[in-house]
């Protein structure tokens, strides 16, 4: 992924922690992208801070590897799990940080996903629709039309 820019991990030991927009950005983007994944039957991504890069353009980019490697019944709820990891890292510099640095929505977005029971965590279309911060209809129209455009 180097030749796309940094990857997550990089850009974090280099130059600190994401916030603000930039750290909305990045979880929303990455949400949106396994959304889209989720959608088509693509689950199990692993994503990590090794995995997601920020394009020399500001746009996200994931890299991922499909699989299973720890059983899990539910690799969805493995993926919002990784998600939430992944943006409290972007916003500390460490995966199992405080979640204080996060933004009310992302906090709560995150310890849903963060649940210790896989089952009740939220669909990734759900973190979105919650992240987009829309009505209902509104959220389900503009995940609908970022399925579709990116497809």
């Amino acid at each position: 992924m180097g030749d796309q820019g940094a990857t997550l991990a990089e850009f974090v030991r280099t130059g600190g922690p994401l916030r603000g927009q930039a750290l909305h950005r990045l979880a929303v983007s990455c949400v949106a992208a396994m959304a889209k994944l989720h959608a088509h039957g693509t689950a199990g991504l692993r994503l990590s801070p090794e995995s997601v890069a920020l394009g020399t353009r500001g746009q996200v980019l994931i890299g991922w590897r499909t699989g299973d490697d720890d059983g899990a019944d539910l690799p969805e709820a493995r993926d919002v799990r990784d998600w939430a990891d992944l943006v409290v890292f972007a916003a500390t510099g460490d995966g199992h940080g405080d979640t204080a640095a996060l933004t009310p929505a992302l906090r709560i977005a995150v310890e849903r996903c963060r649940h210790p029971d896989p089952a009740s965590r939220p669909k990734s279309v759900d973190v979105l629709r919650v992240l987009l911060s829309r009505s209902m209809s509104a959220a389900v129209a503009s995940v609908d039309g970022l399925l579709r455009t990116a497809g």
